[in-house]
C-alpha cells in the first residue's frame, strides 16, 4: 500500500503516517493502518488527492476523490474509535501499576502476580441515570493504603485471601495469583462497555473534533466522514439486534452517529462506519470478519456512494474483529520478531501413488530460524501427539520428494504454501516386479 501511494504521500502526510504505524502504542499503529487502508483504497477507485493542497485553511481533509459519487466531488475525513475512554482503561490501568510498583519494593516479583477486580457504583442524579467505574485517573496510592497493603503482602496474600481497597472514587479487589499476570490483562471491571448520554461521550467528541476538517468544504461538494471501528463495542454493534437498550439506560453507537448528523446536517453529509465483524454460521456463514458497512446520512439527502461498495470490496478483508486486533497487538503478535502467522498444512493422495503436501513456508523458515521447535512445526502439520508423522509414512511407503515449488498465499496473506511432491523412488524401498497387468 506504501508503494502504491508514494507518489501521493509525500511531505509530512507521508511522515506522519510512517512514524505512527512503527510506533509501539497500539492507539498509534490500529489508527494509521486503518487510514493507510481507507485511503489506498479510495486511490483504486480512482484519481484522489490527499490532503489538498488548495483547501482553504490548515485544517485538510484525508481525500479528495471524485470517483466515490458518480458527477460530484467528495472529500473525506477518516477517523478511528476504540473502547479506551469508554472502558476505563487508562484509569485502571493507572490504579495497578500504582499497585504493583509498591508491592514490588515490599516482595520483590510480587506486583507481577497481582490481579486487580474494579467494582462500580450506579443510580440516577437529577433524574439522570449513571453508571461509573471507581477508579480514579492519575492515582497516587496513599499512606494509609500503603500500610494496609503492605500487611496484606506479608501475610494474607500468600494464603489466597483478597485484599478489598476502599477509598474516595475507588473499590478493588486485589487477588495474588499463581500465575504470572502482564500489563493491560491483570485487571477487570464489573461494568461493561457503555454510554449513557447521547451527545456527551467519546464517540460523539471525536466526531465534532473530525468536523472541523469538512466544514468549509467547496460548494457541491459532499463532505463524507470515513469512521473505522479499531476496538470499538459501539460502533462493532451498529446495526446489530442487540445494541438497542430498551429500558433506555444506555445509548447505542447509531443513536449516537444518528444524532450527530442531525445536529451538524449544515456541515456534514454523510458518516460511513466500516467494522470487521464476524456473522454467525447460522446467519451469515461467515467464518472470518468482514466489512459491515453502515451510511448515516443528513436529512433529506437521499444518497449511496456509487464506489462504497466497491471501495468495500477493495479493502484487504479484516483477519481479526478490532477488539482482537487491539488485543493481540499488546500482546507482541504482530512484532517484526515475533512468530509468525502460519496457513495450515494440506495432503493431497492421488491414486497414482504420488502424494502433495502442502506446509507453511514460513513455518518452515520459523523452525529453521529457531523461533519454533520441531514439535511446534509438526503441530503446524497437523500432527497432534501420539499421531503418526505423514512425511515418515510416505518414506516408509517408499516415496521421497520428487518437485518442491511455492504457491503463494497472494498479498492478504503473512505466509505462502511450500508444496511438496511426493512419488515412488525404488531406491526407498525393497524392489518388485510389476506383473502383466503393469501393476506391481
Amino acid at each position: 500500500m506504501l508503494d502504491d501511494l508514494s507518489g501521493h504521500l509525500k511531505g509530512a502526510k507521508g511522515r506522519d503516517l510512517i512514524r505512527r504505524l512503527n510506533n509501539k502504542r497500539v492507539n498509534q499503529v490500529l489508527p494509521a493502518e486503518m487510514e493507510l487502508a481507507i485511503i489506498w483504497a479510495v486511490a483504486q477507485l480512482g484519481d484522489c488527492e490527499i490532503e489538498p493542497c488548495w483547501w482553504p485553511n490548515e485544517k485538510r481533509p484525508d481525500v479528495h476523490t471524485e470517483a466515490l459519487v458518480f458527477g460530484r466531488p467528495s472529500i473525506i475525513e477518516i477517523a478511528t474509535h476504540s473502547d479506551n475512554k469508554i472502558s476505563g482503561e487508562d484509569a485502571m490501568d493507572g490504579v495497578a501499576r500504582e499497585f504493583c510498583k509498591f508491592a514490588n519494593t515490599v516482595r520483590k516479583g510480587s506486583g507481577d502476580y497481582l490481579y486487580f477486580r474494579f467494582q462500580e457504583e450506579s443510580g440516577y442524579r437529577s433524574g439522570r441515570y449513571f453508571r461509573r467505574r471507581l477508579a480514579p485517573s492519575a492515582y497516587r496510592i496513599g499512606d494509609q493504603a500503603k500500610k494496609l497493603f503492605g500487611a496484606w503482602l506479608d501475610s494474607d496474600a500468600s494464603n489466597g485471601v483478597p485484599l478489598h481497597i476502599l477509598e474516595p472514587g475507588l473499590s478493588v479487589v486485589v487477588e495474588m495469583t499463581t500465575e504470572r499476570q502482564y500489563r493491560y490483562f491483570n485487571f477487570w471491571s464489573s461494568m461493561p462497555l457503555e454510554t449513557h448520554s447521547i451527545n456527551d461521550n467519546p464517540l460523539y467528541e471525536l466526531l465534532l473534533r473530525k468536523l472541523d476538517q469538512v466544514k468549509d468544504a467547496p460548494a457541491n461538494t459532499l463532505r463524507f466522514i470515513f469512521l473505522a471501528d479499531s476496538g470499538s463495542t459501539l460502533l462493532n454493534r451498529v446495526a446489530q439486534s442487540t445494541e438497542i437498550d430498551f429500558t433506555k439506560r444506555r445509548v447505542s453507537g447509531h443513536q449516537i452517529i444518528s444524532n450527530f448528523v442531525v445536529e451538524n446536517d449544515d456541515k456534514i453529509d454523510c458518516v460511513v462506519v466500516f467494522a470487521p465483524c464476524r456473522a454467525s454460521k447460522s446467519t451469515g456463514g461467515f467464518d472470518r470478519p468482514h466489512w459491515a458497512i453502515s451510511l448515516f446520512n443528513r436529512p433529506n439527502l437521499d444518497i449511496v456512494p456509487e464506489g462504497l461498495e466497491r471501495l468495500a470490496s477493495i479493502l484487504p478483508l479484516p483477519r481479526f474483529e478490532g477488539y482482537q486486533a487491539r488485543s493481540l497487538f499488546r500482546q507482541g503478535s504482530f512484532e517484526l520478531n515475533a512468530r509468525g502467522w502460519h496457513e495450515r498444512a494440506r495432503f493431497e493422495f492421488n491414486r497414482s501413488g504420488t502424494m502433495r503436501a502442502k506446509v507453511s513456508a514460513r513455518g518452515l523458515l520459523d523452525l529453521l530460524a529457531g523461533r519454533i521447535t520441531l514439535d511446534q512445526f509438526r503441530y503446524l502439520l497437523g500432527e497432534r501427539p501420539g499421531e503418526s508423522n505423514r512425511i515418515q509414512w510416505c518414506l516408509e511407503k517408499g516415496m521421497t520428494l520428487t518437485a518442491v515449488e511455492i504457491e503463494p498465499g497472494g498479498l492478504d496473506k503473512d505466509d505462502d504454501h511450500l508444496v511438496l511432491s511426493f512419488s515412488d523412488d525404488p531406491a526407498a524401498r525393497p524392489l518388485r516386479l510389476k506383473d502383466e497387468s503393469g501393476e506391481e
